[in-house]
């Protein structure tokens, strides 16, 4: 986000000398497992887009990386926020609803985009911001000084956005920065020669495709039904119109490829689809199935697959998430 709301915009009137600043994972979840850096920081200084591998995970002027969960559902489990580093709390916002602002529209969170959140300032003109974050989450204050480390409340769904994560965003004397090249700079495409984020978190952040989600529904689903968690749990009737498996992809470049499988229980292929992407796709949705033909589907436990593979570049490599349920 371009703006910085203006409860976030009590300063330090005094200079403090520039430093470099090391910056921790501010999440506590495990990227690649149970969260992932959806969208990166615009490097771009046109109307394009671009993130600093020169890839498309970013929108035009988007300042945050964001860190998101599989699903709204996932809300519910507390996800903690963590300081990146030690500060001071310069400004906080909590109290705003958890919603879809597709649903309750833009003007509602109108100069509140970040939603509830904290802003932390740093040695050396440095600052962080944190945003989206639950109601009612928020643990810290104003003026209070802090570790690195120090929990500030949990990821939501509040402010300006459609999925639950936390959007981090990095600035230095005012400007922002992109924390995966740092100030310094680097190649053209890859991270800077001194990036911001520290070892353990440029790990957990590491660039490429991946499928993150993957589930059975009884019929043909809609996305919103998915974003929504309608299609929970591992079981399906026998007599359920279709098995369809559904999967979610996230980081998507031109040229990946995406593959499912759906297996039955006696090893037999009921359905698979492959596509090799034209277009860059921050998420994409895609389902396989079959509809029922008897009076039942055999019991027994079947099987699903998606995958994405890149041939080369930042990210290249072959990345699967598996799954099992059971049809009763």
């Amino acid at each position: 986000m371009r703006f910085m709301p203006a409860l976030f915009l009590c300063l330090l009137s005094a200079p403090v000398a520039a430093q470099d600043i090391s910056l921790s994972l501010p999440i506590g979840c495990d990227p690649g497992k149970d969260c992932w850096a959806f969208q990166l920081p615009d490097v771009d200084p046109g109307p394009d887009r671009m993130d600093y591998a020169c890839g498309k995970l970013a929108y035009d002027g988007h300042d945050g990386t964001d860190i998101g969960l599989a699903s709204l559902g996932d809300i519910q489990r507390g996800v903690p926020v963590f300081a990146a580093a030690p500060g001071t709390v310069r400004g906080v916002r909590d109290g705003m609803q958890d919603a879809l602002v597709s649903e309750i529209g833009k003007e509602a969170v109108k100069d509140r985009e970040c939603g509830n959140g904290v802003l932390i300032e740093h040695a050396g003109g440095w600052q962080t911001q944190y945003c989206h974050m639950r109601k009612g989450s928020v643990s810290v204050r104003a003026g209070q000084t802090i570790e690195a480390g120090a929990l500030l409340g949990q990821v939501g769904l509040s402010g300006s956005t459609d999925f639950a994560h936390l959007e981090f965003i990095v600035r230095k004397d005012g400007k922002t920065i992109d924390p995966f090249r740092g100030l310094e700079g680097g190649p053209e495409c890859g991270p800077g020669v001194k990036p911001l984020w520290d070892a353990a978190a440029r790990q957990a952040l590491a660039y490429g495709p991946a499928p993150y989600r993957i589930g059975v529904a009884p019929r043909a689903p809609k996305y919103g039904e998915v974003l929504k968690d309608r299609f929970p749990g591992d079981i399906l009737s026998g007599t359920a119109e279709a098995i369809v498996l559904w999967a979610e992809f996230n980081g998507l470049a031109p040229g990946d490829i995406l593959h499912m499988t759906l297996t039955g229980p006696d090893g037999r292929l009921m359905a698979s689809h492959s596509e090799t992407m034209a277009a860059a796709k921050v998420r994409q949705f895609l389902f396989i199935g079959k509809k029922r033909t008897e009076p039942a589907w055999p019991k027994g436990d079947y099987a699903g697959l998606a995958s994405v593979e890149r041939k080369g570049g930042p990210g290249a490599g072959t990345r699967e998430l598996r799954y099992s349920f059971t049809v009763r």
